[in-house]
């Protein structure tokens, strides 16, 4: 896909069904039950309703979508651990041995792992959407050409496209990747126009140190790419992550 051709895309995006976000918001109000009475979980309906075009969709079918990459910001000491974490969390998914994948069977819901590009060889039983073997670096360039960021946006595309082939009409999302904490800041410090002291946290429990050596590869990644908030895709090619972009 180029990038063209995701910008048609996008265009031709439809709008939500109002028709329909109204029918299911009647089938609500006409129950035997206080008004607003499940909260939430109303107006989640309601949303999917005006998705779908559908009043009563039907989420028999659902799956959770597990998207893994790894990040060369990595090589900055911005994570507790290393690269080896990440292939070692996609196996366990493969296998069927993660937390998530307890509570998908519990809620009667296939888990899909996903390579978007971790480091080293691909993972037999992951489905295959690598870009590269990890993202470069941002504090010294680019984490990945606009390509790749098209690249990766279009895989998961294609991931949804087929999950709604199966019959999946309820979709979840995850991420794994040592790293994507730095990246999900960064891009978030940009977009919003936020201070990256405000978007950054501890991640999975960095230490003072730590977290300094965190907030300050963020800021020299900024520093270094010049990234501008006005153009998204730019913004995820030189800061983000291949989870985030298939995401």
């Amino acid at each position: 896909m180029t990038e063209n051709e995701l910008k048609n895309l996008l265009a031709a995006v439809t709008p939500p069904d109002e028709a329909a976000r109204a029918a299911a918001h009647a089938h609500w109000a006409a129950l035997a039950k206080p008004l607003g009475g499940l909260g939430r979980l109303e107006s989640m309906v309601e949303d999917a309703a005006a998705l779908t075009g559908d009043p009563v969709p039907d989420v028999s079918r659902r799956a959770v979508l597990v998207l893994c990459a790894d990040n060369g910001v990595v090589a900055q000491g911005v994570s507790q651990t290393d690269a080896s974490v990440t292939r070692a969390v996609l196996e366990n998914l493969t296998a069927r041995r993660t937390s998530v994948c307890r509570m998908a069977a519990a809620a009667h819901c296939d888990v899909v792992p996903v390579d978007m590009g971790i480091a080293g060889a691909p993972v037999p039983g992951a489905a295959d959407c690598r870009i590269a073997a990890g993202t470069a670096d941002f504090t010294t360039g680019p984490a990945m050409t606009r390509a790749q960021a098209v690249q990766a946006i279009a895989a998961g595309i294609a991931l949804v496209r087929a999950q709604k082939q199966n019959g999946a009409q309820l979709l979840a999302t995850g991420e794994m990747g040592i790293g994507n904490t730095t990246t999900s800041s960064a891009v978030a410090s940009v977009l919003l126009g936020r201070p990256v002291t405000e978007m950054t946290g501890r991640g999975a429990g960095l230490s003072d140190a730590g977290l300094h050596r965190k907030i300050d590869a963020i800021e020299r990644g900024i520093a270094r790419n010049h990234p501008d908030a006005a153009d998204p895709l730019g913004v995820l090619a030189a800061l983000g992550g291949f989870d985030i972009a298939g995401l």
